[in-house]
């Protein structure tokens, strides 16, 4: 197997004794890629981290006005950045490995390389697929433990019911962290464009969890661009409910 170059530039003994992690790769609506990006650019948090695997992107190449261009080489990221008391790690990335052998070779090699600055907890960000168009979405949640589930509900998470599998790296972070005995805890934000880019999905997991972690987080610009995505969308699906009515009234003429 081709192996991963994954290079940490962050000295252990500067990291505080209660970092978080927190993961968001693409996904459904782009939800948890998004979260992860807004909050990097709002901690100002800096690169400490990459991969560089061109095997693990997708098997095209691009081209520009008929000329090839690069190969993508650094697919994946770590940031990390000081707010208040806490320690935040940050990992992100273009891509989810195309085979579920890489989705797992990554996840492991992620969380072995930060065991040593003992992460508090892991939190991956992610989404599950609603099927009618709403602005208020939920947010539900996964965890390791009983407890910490539960305590998900006092920030209006909710328990993911049933039997269920999260896919991809975003999921099989926790599954390797739990193995190593760090506390992880999934959080889902309800989303209705499973194939395109929502904005109100990764703004609903932002708001809960700046709750969870106790850190203020400035929200006004997802908001605006959250709130300019639903106008527009909106006035798009009373335009397509318009003519479906006046399709109807025409009836069927031979």
């Amino acid at each position: 197997m081709i192996g991963l170059d994954l290079k940490i530039n962050l000295d252990p003994n500067r990291v505080k004794d209660n970092l978080i992690f927190v993961a968001g790769l693409p996904g459904m609506g782009l939800t948890g890629k998004q979260a992860a990006d807004y909050l990097i650019e709002q901690f100002n948090a800096s690169k400490v981290g990459c991969i560089k695997a061109s095997h693990l992107a997708s098997p095209v190449i691009s081209s520009h006005d008929g000329v090839v261009e690069d190969l993508m080489n650094e697919l994946f990221q770590l940031y990390y950045a000081d707010v208040g008391e806490k320690s935040f790690l940050i990992f992100t990335g273009i891509t989810q490995p195309s085979s579920p052998e890489w989705q797992h070779h990554l996840s492991y090699k992620i969380v072995d390389q930060i065991r040593v600055y003992r992460p508090k907890i892991i939190y991956t960000f992610a989404a599950t697929p609603i099927y009618s168009y709403r602005w208020a979405v939920n947010v539900y949640g996964i965890a390791t433990r009983r407890d910490l589930l539960e305590e998900l509900r006092l920030y209006g998470v909710i328990p993911f019911k049933g039997e269920g599998v999260i896919s991809g790296v975003n999921g099989l972070l926790v599954g390797y962290g739990k193995r190593f005995g760090i506390d992880g805890i999934i959080l889902l934000g309800e989303t209705y464009l499973t194939a395109g880019r929502d904005l109100i999905a990764p703004l609903s997991l932002l708001r809960v969890f700046s709750k969870i972690v106790n850190v203020e987080i400035d929200l006004r610009k997802m908001e605006d661009l959250a709130l300019s995505f639903h106008k527009k969308f909106s006035e798009y699906v009373k335009r397509e409910k318009s003519e479906e009515t006046d399709s109807e009234k025409l009836g069927y003429i031979s």
